[in-house]
C-alpha cells in the first residue's frame, strides 16, 4: 500500500458553492470550463470526511469542492461521525456537470463500515454519465484501478438494505492530463506495434471520434488495389492480468466504411496471442453501434470473456473432459490485433461500461447426444451465476426449465469445476431453441439471448 504523506488536505465546501475567484485563489488552478482543462496546482490528497459532510435534502445533495469538482449524492443519509451514509442502490461521486473531474488519479482509499452484508463499489466513467465498475472496495485498502479516470462514484448494493457508513475518502492525484478521453486512450501511433505489409499508419489529430475530447487517434491506410492482409497490433498504455480485467471489455471507436466486414480480433501479449480469436461474422460477442450524430464512426465493445474464460470446465469425476487453460487469471495482455483495413481507431481502452451479452459458439457446429455442451456466453460486469439460467423451447416462443432434448446444469452442479452457469447435457437428437438469462454488473443488470441448436 502506498503511504499518503501530506501536511495539508483539500476539503469539500460544506454547504455552499464557492465563487470561482475564491477557488483560483485557494489552490491556484485554471477553471476554464472545458474538459481539456489541466490543473496547475500541486496535487494533494483530497479528503472527504465529517468536516465536509453534505447537507442532504430528501437524501440528495450537490456541492463543490475547492478544486472546482462538483460532487453529487443520491439516496444517502447523514452520518453521525463520518462523511455520509449510502443506502441500498445509493451513491455519491463526481458529477457529469463537473468541468474536468479529478485529473490524474493515482490512488483511492475509503474507510467504511460495515465490511460485510453489503458491497461498496468503486465505479468509473469517461463522461460522468455512463458508469462501469472497477471493484468492490475493502475498507482502508488502497486501490489503483481507477487511475487516469476522472469521474468516479461510490455505489452501495446490499441484499438486505444495509446502509454503508463512509467515514472518509482519500483521493491522491497528479494534476497531469490532457482530457477525460485522451488520458485513457491507447490509440496512438506510438502504440502501434506491427502492421501488415499492405498497411501504413500515421497519427491523426483532426478526424477524431465524436466521443473524443481532443487528443490523437491513429489512421490506418490500405493502398488502392492492395490485396494483402490488413492486420494491425496496437498496445495498451498498460499491461493487465486476465484476473484483473476478466469482467471488463476491450472498447474502441472506429471510423470505417464497412463495419459489417468480418473483423477478427485477438488479445495480445507483445506478438503472442492470448486466448481465442473473436470473429465479428461468427457469433454475437463483437458488439458495435453507430455513434450518435455520425455516419461512419462506431463504438465497439468485445468482452474479455469472449477471448478467454476463467469459469469453463466439466469433469466426470476421475477425468477432466473439458479443462480450462492452465493459470488463466495470471496470463497477461498488453494490446489487441485486428484486421481492420483502412480506418481510424480512437479511444482504445479496457473499459467496463454495460454491454449486452453475446454468444460465440461456432454457428455451424452441431453437438451430439451425450455431449456436455458449453454455451459460450460473453458478458461484461461481475457475474452472479446463481441468478443465471438456461431454458428450452420447441417453438422458439414458450420457454420452460424442462425439456426432453436437454438438461440444464446449474452452476453448483458437482460436475462443473469452475462454477459456470452455461452448460447443457444433450439427451436426445432434435432441434431446440434455448434462452440464456444472465445477471451481471454492480447493479445486477438482466440480459437474455436466444439460440437455436440442432443436436445430432
Amino acid at each position: 500500500m502506498k503511504t499518503i504523506a501530506s501536511t495539508k488536505t483539500i476539503r469539500l465546501a460544506g454547504t455552499a458553492v464557492l465563487a470561482v475567484a475564491s477557488l483560483s485563489a485557494v489552490v491556484g488552478i485554471s477553471l476554464t470550463h472545458s474538459k481539456k482543462t489541466q490543473l496547475i496546482a500541486t496535487g494533494e490528497p483530497v479528503i472527504l470526511d465529517h468536516s465536509c459532510a453534505p447537507t442532504l435534502s430528501s437524501g440528495a445533495a450537490t456541492q463543490l469542492d475547492v478544486k472546482g469538482v462538483t460532487w453529487e449524492y443520491s439516496n444517502c443519509a447523514d452520518s453521525l461521525a463520518g462523511h455520509v451514509q449510502v443506502n441500498h442502490q445509493g451513491y455519491f461521486g463526481v458529477s457529469a456537470s463537473s468541468a474536468y473531474g479529478f485529473t490524474g488519479i493515482t490512488e483511492i482509499t475509503v474507510s467504511f463500515s460495515p465490511s460485510t452484508d453489503c458491497e461498496l463499489w468503486l465505479l468509473k466513467s469517461v463522461d460522468g454519465v455512463n458508469w462501469g465498475e472497477e471493484c468492490i472496495l475493502t475498507t482502508d485498502e488502497a486501490v489503483t484501478g481507477a487511475n487516469g479516470w476522472r469521474y468516479i462514484r461510490f455505489y452501495n448494493w446490499s441484499d438486505n438494505n444495509t446502509a454503508v457508513d463512509v467515514e472518509s475518502v482519500s483521493i491522491s492525484y497528479s494534476c497531469t492530463g490532457i482530457s477525460p478521453t485522451e488520458d485513457l486512450d491507447s490509440a496512438k501511433a506510438s502504440n502501434v506495434l506491427a502492421v501488415s505489409e499492405s498497411l501504413t499508419y500515421q497519427a491523426e489529430t483532426t478526424e477524431l471520434s465524436p466521443n473524443s475530447v481532443g487528443g490523437e487517434a491513429v489512421r490506418f491506410i490500405k493502398p488502392e488495389g492492395s490485396t494483402g492482409s490488413t492486420n494491425l497490433t496496437i498496445q495498451f498504455n498498460d499491461t493487465y492480468k486476465i484476473g484483473d480485467i476478466q469482467n471488463a471489455a476491450v472498447e474502441f471507436d472506429m471510423k470505417t466504411s464497412n463495419i459489417n466486414y468480418g473483423k477478427t480480433i485477438y488479445l495480445m501479449n507483445g506478438t503472442s496471442t492470448v486466448g481465442t480469436t473473436v470473429d465479428s461474422s461468427k457469433g454475437s460477442s463483437y458488439k458495435f453501434a453507430l455513434i450518435a450524430g455520425s455516419t461512419d464512426w462506431y463504438h465497439i465493445q468485445v468482452p474479455i470473456t469472449s477471448f478467454i474464460t476463467t469459469i469453463s470446465g466439466w469433469t466426470d469425476g476421475d477425468e477432466t473432459v473439458d479443462k480450462p487453460a492452465f493459470d488463466v487469471e495470471n496470463k497477461k495482455v498488453n494490446g489487441i490485433k485486428i484486421n481492420a483495413g483502412s480506418c481510424v481507431i480512437d479511444n482504445l481502452r479496457i473499459g467496463s461500461s454495460p454491454c449486452d451479452i453475446g454468444n460465440y459458439n461456432n454457428p455451424s457446429y452441431k453437438p451430439a447426444v451425450g455431449e456436455h455442451y458449453w454455451v459460450k456466453t460473453s458478458w461484461a460486469g461481475k457475474l452472479y451465476p446463481e441468478q443465471c439460467k438456461i431454458q428450452f423451447s420447441n417453438d422458439g416462443e414458450t420457454f420452460s426449465d424442462e425439456s426432453t432434448i436437454g438438461r440444464y446444469l446449474p452452476y453448483d452442479d458437482s460436475h462443473l469445476i469452475n462454477g459456470s452457469p452455461f452448460y447443457i447435457d444433450w439427451l436426445t437428437a432434435g432441434t431446440v431453441t434455448i434462452k440464456v438469462s444472465v445477471v451481471c454488473g454492480y447493479n445486477r443488470r438482466s440480459y437474455s439471448l436466444t439460440k437455436t441448436i440442432t443436436i445430432q
